[in-house]
């Protein structure tokens, strides 16, 4: 008789937290869709611009320095060359 008097506070004590951790679940859900995921999304949109900015920039570069090598490949080689000397000569 003293067990079903006891359960049931307990019971009764345990669906009140199952129901206010339900309640905190939403209300923590509802905030992180309305503040964490709008920025994340910004965030990851501002990122990716930076990124296709970063990507023209090295295409036009790397455009930019072929046509260089095109236009004087002797002097083209003859900087690779004096690099690959002076790299060699550093590494010892």
């Amino acid at each position: 008789m003293f067990r079903s008097k006891a359960k049931k506070p307990t019971q009764e004590a345990l669906k009140a937290t199952h129901d206010e951790l339900t309640s905190l679940k939403e209300q923590v859900e509802r905030l992180m869709n309305a503040h964490v995921t709008p920025v994340l999304a910004d965030a990851a949109d501002r990122a990716e611009h930076v990124v296709a900015n970063a990507r023209e920039l090295t295409d036009h570069q790397m455009k930019d320095v072929t046509n260089r090598v095109r236009a004087k490949p002797l002097v083209a080689i003859a900087i690779v060359a004096a690099i690959g000397y002076l790299a060699g000569r550093a590494s010892r």
